[in-house]
């Protein structure tokens, strides 16, 4: 496997993340969209992907140590040489697991780059149930496949050619997803059979924070209370501040703000606004507190942050 002298560009971080958890890089360009990225995170790193979604379909492929994968409430323990194929629009993260350091590539492609222009065999038999399927699940490739050594020679493949970039490259890498495509297919009994039930309450789970992350879009301008968003949920404040930590890491205040800030970051860099007032376009009505907030989250005043040369934005 080639990762030198090519300089591989590593996962997306928090900052490239938007406010409904939706990651907002684009992964190749229209005419190809397909991305490859290698990660190295260390075993005191806690948070390895943050909790996003988007719209292309994702192979995390583990080359070194271990890592817990968490898809729609789902968890799987990765270690060196499986994979977890995500479903497009499903949300996941993945955390540290027994503080073990990790190297993983991250291939993101666009289900389109691989449909049929037409309604054909290939795409109703083989590509509909595994890309469009409404209850399709993520898979986590062990060496129990069948073909796992085959789907490891492809997803190499895949890694080197994009790395490498020669001629003909892009028609080589959608021949080896076709084959990638191929051999999950030739497994899918044992898929079926060993599919994680997503139990009511999971479901549950992953209902009640969608409907929390509405709640702050829809009202962090303004002030907020704990008993309003609890009722909202249908929890006791007690139970809210439970559920909230155990599935978003932190308390709701401290993320409540961190969402803000996000919000303040675009409105410095697209708006001629004073600070005082996107202090408050953001839901904060003491000044110096959102300064003082801004600064510990992004080590910049907001003014210095306006005037910093990158003129970019998380969001």
């Amino acid at each position: 496997m080639v990762t030198q002298p090519y300089i591989f560009t590593p996962n997306p971080s928090e900052y490239d993340i938007d406010t409904s958890l939706k990651e907002i890089t684009e992964h190749g360009d229209s005419l190809f969209p397909v991305s490859v990225y290698l990660t190295n995170h260390p075993a005191d790193q806690a948070n390895m992907i943050h909790t996003h979604w988007h719209r292309e379909l994702e192979i995390l492929y583990i080359f070194r140590g271990k890592m817990e994968i968490k898809v729609e409430g789902v968890s799987y323990i990765a270690k060196e040489g499986e994979l977890v194929f995500i479903p497009a629009n499903q949300l996941h993260e993945a955390l540290n697991y027994q503080q073990t350091a990790c190297t993983f590539f991250a291939i993101v492609f666009d289900a389109t780059f691989i449909e049929s222009r037409v309604s054909d065999l290939i795409q109703q038999s083989y590509l509909d149930p595994l890309l469009h399927s409404a209850d399709q699940q993520a898979i986590h490739i062990t060496s129990d496949f069948v073909s796992h050594m085959n789907i490891q020679q492809a997803l190499t493949h895949i890694i080197d050619l994009f790395a490498l970039k020669e001629p003909l490259y892009e028609l080589a890498i959608k021949a080896e997803l076709f084959l990638f495509i191929k051999y999950l297919c030739q497994n899918t009994q044992y898929i079926n059979r060993n599919k994680k039930p997503i139990d009511s309450k999971s479901k549950l789970n992953t209902y009640k924070c969608k409907k929390i992350l509405l709640f702050i879009e829809e009202n962090y301008q303004r002030p907020v209370t704990l008993e309003e968003v609890s009722q909202y949920i249908g929890y006791s404040k007690e139970h809210f501040c439970r559920f909230f930590k155990r599935n978003f890491q932190m308390s709701f205040f401290t993320y409540l703000n961190k969402f803000r800030i996000k919000k303040a970051e675009y409105l410095l860099l697209h708006t001629d606004l004073k600070i005082i007032e996107i202090a408050l376009e953001t839901g904060f009505d003491d000044p110096n507190y959102f300064t003082t907030l801004f600064k510990r989250e992004t080590a910049l005043t907001p003014s210095n942050y306006r005037k910093r040369p990158s003129n970019t934005t998380s969001l």
